[in-house]
């Protein structure tokens, strides 16, 4: 994006530098020296850090079931209790299924007139289902944020590129001349883009927010600090971003110089991606270097260069090894945010980053791997018999076997049996089991088998589950709120700033023509306009509540007059298409409840493209017909017949809503010279609608054996029949 302001008249007002211009290109001593200034503020803030990630680390190894120098006993056995994994997993799986419904349809769109409507919506629901989202980052981000306390994840945009073949038949030619009903198979190479918006879980000793005081990110950042993220590039990766325009080439060499060395290694986080790559029995080699990519409010000038006089605009740092200077650029996102989405767990007042999940319960891990190893020692020693004889015996060696005879005197030799400490073993790992799922709150029924010991009635079970419901909203709410809510808004923004509108049409068809339609510029995507997580919402109402609803609007509807007194009405249109989703999913929901908004006419020349290309184009009621018609018979004569015949069948559609349309118009014109008394049943009664309270009943008892007698047609009592008064 172009940002250089044209010369008016006479004055001349300086250009505006591109966002993706390097400041340090400049004349930059005085930014080079505050940068130093930032450096030396990041360093600092991850050593005041590091004793928190030197216990994020223990904690990995808790949940990953490696032994470290944090046990007490240390024998023979090596077991590993995995209660915290147990308890993490069963955790993350409770709510990324609240997160993530059955029903498939996660995002909502909120809007102050009603004007948002369904392709920008389903376009997002494709992206959420290109990126995984569901097992690739909601599930590694619960796992993450039960361990580590902080919830943090990267937007960004990413781009592949693909040369895809397809087989094409083109017209026949003679002489530059089409030869009509003759076509010729060919091979047709095309390069094209798979392009979305991505996001990335990071680990929260590679994060760091200065001050550590505030609140949210937009806080530090606006009140003058900084956020740090700790990347590691390989020599690669390196090379792309250089070539890329990211990282400047000079600084990209001086990079490469110092990976082979250990300058700048000092005082850096712990590596725990690296960790966890040799935890799956990855061994993690080569050379990277470590990085910090830093977001911060710079003074520039109206010319885009640094000045301790400019305005404070958000820029991204490239800082390498030993105040390596890399890249200095103004934030490239068009919506001026800084990508990060960071919450705590458990939000501490003044703290930003909140306290790990599982530091309170690691010494109950700790005692369950004790006791289990030192049960499992005891039993190993307990198998085999402690022998006592006495010296003056003789020296023979005593050989123990089934049906044996030793000859000894009969005190000379004692057997000794060493105690076993499996019992006690046992209860003391089932104690540190129950408080640790106590304290992370999970209960028998979210693990795969029932490890309860005693019975519970039916009641118990209810308030079990009833509990389990308030502490998973709870929970699920601050990821909801803070992550999930956020990233949608953020993806909406680079949508609108990345997606090219041609290759959109071509991949995404007519949905993709739709979402052009219905650009949402980033400033007005958080305020005026808002897209919302409600997949936990969605959990959390079931079919009595829907009944519930329906039987309400029914009460409701026979109150609409003396609401239309006061000035009020009812909306009956979110509680139907929350109900029509629930009962016929997302698939079918938008077909039984059509958005007459989102029926926008296609120009036909567009039109055209997609049906050459085969894809089935809906038509809307606002087209022209007849001009439509018109002009896909000329594509198809032009392009020489129709041999997928899409155009053939789009063409019907027209002709039939033409039909349609004509039919509609005579039924109008008719029902107006009928008059209204004709729009009501009998005695008043509103035909084809429950009466106000109704709601669906239980089904009949069914129809009884063939050949039985009916009960009108039955004797009465005494033999004495007397007819039924209907």
């Amino acid at each position: 994006m172009s940002e250089e302001r044209e010369p008016q008249g006479e004055d001349q007002q300086p250009k505006r530098l591109d966002r993706s211009a390097d400041l340090l290109g400049r004349k930059t001593s005085r930014l080079r020296k505050k940068l130093v200034e930032i450096w030396n503020d990041v360093r600092r803030g991850y050593e005041n850090q590091a004793r928190r990630s030197d216990h994020q680390a223990d904690y990995w190894d808790a949940y990953n079931c490696r032994f470290n120098g944090n046990q007490f006993y240390n024998g023979e056995a090596e077991i590993y209790v995995p209660a915290i994994r147990d308890a993490i997993n069963a955790r993350a799986t409770r709510f990324v299924n609240q997160l993530f419904p059955q029903g498939g349809q996660y995002v909502e769109a909120v809007s102050t007139d009603g004007s948002v409507n369904g392709p920008i919506v389903s376009l997002l629901d494709q992206y959420i289902s290109d990126a995984r989202l569901k097992t690739d980052l909601a599930k590694a981000l619960c796992r993450c944020g039960d361990i580590e306390g902080q919830y943090n994840v990267y937007v960004d945009w990413e781009e592949m590129a693909r040369e895809i073949v397809s087989r094409v038949s083109i017209p026949a030619t003679m002489e530059g001349m089409p030869i009509p009903g003759e076509e010729i198979d060919d091979i047709e190479v095309e390069e094209i883009f798979d392009a979305r918006p991505a996001a990335e879980v990071l680990h929260d000793s590679d994060v760091l927010v200065r001050p550590e005081s505030a609140d949210t990110v937009e806080k530090a950042l606006a009140g003058g600090g900084l956020v740090a993220i700790v990347r590691r590039w390989s020599k690669a990766k390196i090379r792309r971003l250089a070539e890329a325009g990211l990282v400047r080439q000079d600084a990209a060499d001086e990079l490469e110089e110092m990976m082979t060395s250990s300058a700048g290694k000092e005082g850096m986080p712990e590596n725990i991606p690296k960790q966890l790559a040799e935890t799956v029995g990855i061994q993690a080699k080569g050379a990277e270097a470590a990085v910090y990519e830093v977001w911060h409010r710079l003074p520039l000038g109206e010319n885009g260069a640094y000045s301790e006089d400019g305005v404070p605009r958000l820029c991204r740092i490239f800082i390498g090894p030993s105040q390596l200077m890399l890249g200095c650029v103004r934030n490239p996102n068009w919506n001026d945010r800084c990508p990060l989405l960071s919450v705590p767990v458990e939000k501490v007042a003044g703290v930003f980053k909140g306290m790990s999940q599982v530091e309170p319960v690691i010494s109950l891990q700790y005692e369950a791997n004790d006791a289990a190893n030192e049960g499992a020692d005891s039993a190993h020693y307990s198998a085999a018999p402690v022998v006592f004889r006495d010296p003056a015996s003789g020296n023979e060696p005593i050989v123990l076997n089934v049906g044996s005879i030793i000859d000894v005197p009969p005190n000379a030799i004692k057997f000794a049996e060493f105690p076993d400490l499996t019992p006690r073993a046992i209860a003391r790992i089932q104690y540190c089991i129950g408080q640790i799922f106590q304290t992370l709150g999970v209960n028998p029924s979210m693990l795969p088998q029932q490890t309860s010991q005693t019975r519970r009635n039916q009641a118990q079970i209810a308030q079990e589950q009833q509990v389990d419901l308030l502490t998973t909203a709870e929970a699920v709410s601050v990821l909801e709120g803070g992550i999930f809510t956020p990233l949608i808004g953020w993806w909406v923004d680079l949508d609108y700033q990345h997606r090219d509108r041609e290759l959109s049409v071509k991949t995404h068809g007519a949905m993709g023509i739709r979402a052009n339609m219905q650009d949402i510029p980033p400033f007005k995507t958080r305020e005026y306009y808002r897209f919302r997580w409600w997949g936990a919402d969605q959990a959390r109402f079931n079919a009595m509540q829907y009944q519930q609803m329906i039987a309400w609007l029914n009460v409701a509807t026979g109150l609409a007059p003396q609401l239309a007194q006061e000035g009020k009405r009812i909306n009956f249109t979110p509680i139907l298409e929350s109900s029509a989703a629930a009962i016929f999913g997302p698939k079918y929901a938008g077909l039984v409840i059509e958005d007459i908004r989102a029926q926008l006419s296609i120009p036909a020349d567009v039109e055209n493209e997609l049906l050459a290309q085969g894809d089935d184009v809906p038509i809307s009621i606002f087209d022209q017909d007849a001009e439509h018609i018109q002009s896909h018979q000329r594509a198809m004569m032009q392009r020489g017949g129709d041999p997928r015949g899409t155009f053939r069948v789009h063409i019907q559609r027209h002709t039939l809503a033409m039909g349609a349309k004509q039919q509609a118009t005579v039924m109008q014109e008719a029902a107006a010279m009928l008059g209204p008394q004709q729009q009501q049943g009998r005695g008043g009664s509103r035909a084809g609608r429950p009466q106000p309270g109704g709601q669906v009943q239980a089904m009949r008892p069914s129809r009884g054996p063939p050949g039985m007698i009916h009960p009108d047609a039955m004797p009465a009592a005494g033999g004495i029949s007397m007819p039924r008064k209907y």
